[in-house]
């Protein structure tokens, strides 16, 4: 239990570390400048338990997403992100499993879900944070067709990002078996 507690604390401090001082840092100028801003940091609530407590979930989307608020200078846009995210994601788990429903002990990950599972649940979930996190910062629906692309490209980034480290992570696993 508590050796799973430091895993998921050194997943956070990892991830918003990634976030802040790289992906953060990344500035395509010319015609794709906003279009490519990927939040890998969300694969942390992704990863979380299954069975973890709601209100849990809740309280921890928050806190990671005002962290990376605070480090970003966008007041309480990814902390809004992060917990529409975060209550999807129980409901969104159980329209996506299976008959016998998930074993306690899942790893919502790559290998424990599966491809095909892992690709629909993060590719959701992260296309939800994105639309949400995308409407807060534009707050009106003037440019819709641009404000459409930009979800649509950012979550793509971030799909793949999340998709990357899923990978390597397992390539990592199964090099040290």
């Amino acid at each position: 239990m508590l050796i799973e507690i430091f895993q998921h604390l050194f997943r956070f401090i990892l991830l918003v570390f990634i976030q802040v001082l790289v992906l953060n840092k990344i500035e395509i100028g010319g015609i794709l400048n906003g279009y490519f801003n990927p939040f890998l940091y969300i694969m942390f609530i992704l990863m979380l338990p299954v069975n973890i407590n709601k209100v849990l979930l809740l309280f921890i989307a928050f806190l990671t997403g005002l962290t990376i608020d605070i480090f970003s200078g966008t007041p309480g846009m990814h902390a809004s992100a992060c917990l529409v995210l975060a209550f999807i994601r129980p409901g969104f788990l159980n329209l996506i499993a299976p008959r016998e429903g998930y074993e306690t002990t899942l790893r919502l990950n790559i290998s424990g879900m599966g491809v095909r599972t892992f690709v629909v649940y993060a590719g959701v979930c992260t296309l939800v944070h994105h639309t949400v996190l995308f409407f807060i910062e534009a707050f009106n629906f003037v440019d819709i067709l641009n404000l459409l692309l930009r979800i649509v490209t950012n979550s793509f980034s971030s799909f793949a990002l999340i998709m990357l480290s899923q990978v390597l992570s397992q390539r990592t696993k199964d090099s040290t078996l």
